[in-house]
């Protein structure tokens, strides 16, 4: 596929045109329809809604993607990944639709990365009970998104790091893998290799907003030993936020 397409993404909940509507109107060129498991409560709109996109509009790529539509961070991983496999696209997320747990992560996900969230209002214009609800869908609404202070990239990397090593390491170990992951310098503008202590001053300028700030991680001395310990706060961060680039 091309660059500049139009991507949604769309949690599906128990309705039907708020779901289509929208990617139909606004030219949608690939579509991610959300939905918790193939034979859940909602199956039966998911099938619906697909047969429908797939029957008139066979332009409309569709991806099915199924995730726990109930956990925050499941929702935002998931939207994350998505959003920045598509960084070369537009990228709509569909806030009106699914659940609300969907919606706090979608409208959290554009503004981390970036992506455009819409809100489709409806009316029920003949109120019947039948076995998909026929919605009116009044045109969507683009809403507006805030700059969130993301962490720095490179204590994501930190954080990954610790995760791998069980959520402990000692200082003297994590020198030695930032250097070779290339976050840390060996040597000075001269050309000459670090001392220790410059080392240690270097790692420190990384953890002290990481602990005191960020809260991600804390540094526990016993002698001549400090070990950095991984935080629920960090676990947390790097559930949400991830490595962008882990090279």
């Amino acid at each position: 596929m091309s660059s500049n397409l139009r991507i949604h993404i769309v949690p599906i909940g128990f309705e039907f045109r708020r779901v289509t509507e929208p990617i139909i109107k606004m030219q949608a060129d690939k579509a991610y329809l959300i939905t918790f498991r193939k034979n859940d409560s909602a199956s039966k709109f998911f099938s619906e809604i697909k047969r429908e996109l797939n029957e008139k509009f066979r332009h409309i790529k569709i991806e099915e993607v199924f995730i726990d539509i109930w956990d925050l961070h499941a929702c935002i991983e998931k939207f994350r990944e998505i959003i920045l496999s598509e960084k070369r696209n537009h990228v709509y997320i569909n806030v009106s639709t699914g659940t609300k747990i969907t919606s706090i992560a979608g409208m959290l996900s554009c503004m981390l990365w970036d992506a455009i969230p819409y809100y489709a209002p409806v009316s029920y214009p003949h109120p019947k009970k039948v076995k998909i609800p026929t919605e009116h869908v009044l045109d969507s609404e683009i809403l507006p998104v805030y700059d969130i202070n993301k962490p720095k990239n490179e204590y994501m990397k930190i954080l990954n790091l610790m995760k791998t090593n069980e959520g402990k390491l000692r200082k003297s170990k994590m020198i030695l893998e930032l250097e070779n992951m290339k976050i840390l310098r060996t040597k000075d503008e001269e050309g000459n290799e670090l001392t220790g202590p410059a080392k240690h001053s270097q790692l420190r300028a990384l953890l002290d907003p990481m602990e005191k700030v960020w809260h991600y991680v804390k540094v526990e001395s016993s002698g001549r030993r400090s070990e950095v310990i991984l935080t629920q706060q960090g676990e947390t961060a790097l559930k949400i936020f991830g490595c962008e680039d882990m090279n």
